[in-house]
């Protein structure tokens, strides 16, 4: 990056107008397929490793590994050694959410001071543990409080930024409308 970059809330607004105008001309290089590698550790200890990514048919290499690992706490038989599924469900929520207002704000120019979220979800255990035929084992709802800080934007502009977050993030569209998922062997 040059140091005649111009920047906006620690993006590079080059790169991301760059960014923008590059799918808009060449829609084929907007699908992104990204990846995961998952093992079990025993107990219900999971490792998850992500890399490299596609955009369009051309492979992305990262930098960096990046690896998760998910547990249970002990007081339901894990040994804590990272966050359940649900509460990573909930932080992507969250930072995907924040990832999609900075974004746009940055192509608006709004300059964002900051912004925090906290999500709350609720699981009956009786669904994960097959107790109850009636009782669905993934969450029954997300709750999210979310406040974004800007001493330059307008309260329009504020209230638009949600409305962008609800519109246009990935996780939040995926969890409200639900995503085909297959399995196989």
């Amino acid at each position: 990056m040059s140091s005649s970059s111009n920047k906006l809330n620690g993006l590079n607004t080059d790169a991301l107008n760059s960014m923008f105008n590059s799918i808009k001309n060449r829609p084929e290089m907007a699908k992104a397929t990204f990846s995961v590698r998952s093992e079990w550790n025993g107990g219900v200890n999971v490792t998850t490793r992500s890399k490299d990514f596609y955009l369009g048919d051309k492979m992305m290499e990262r930098t960096n590994e990046h690896v998760s690992v998910y547990d249970f706490p002990g007081q339901v038989a894990g040994q804590d050694l990272g966050p359940t599924v649900c509460e990573n469900c909930m932080g992507s929520l969250a930072a995907c959410l924040t990832q999609t207002i900075v974004l746009h704000a940055t192509a608006m120019g709004i300059k964002v001071d900051s912004i925090n979220a906290t999500v709350e979800g609720d699981v009956d255990m009786r669904g994960i543990s097959g107790l109850s035929s009636n009782t669905r084992p993934g969450a029954q709802e997300f709750r999210v409080k979310m406040k974004i800080m800007s001493d330059t934007a307008s309260k329009e502009q504020i209230e638009k930024l949600y409305e962008i977050g609800r519109k246009f993030s990935p996780a939040f569209d995926t969890l409200t409308n639900g995503t085909s998922v297959t399995l196989s062997h």
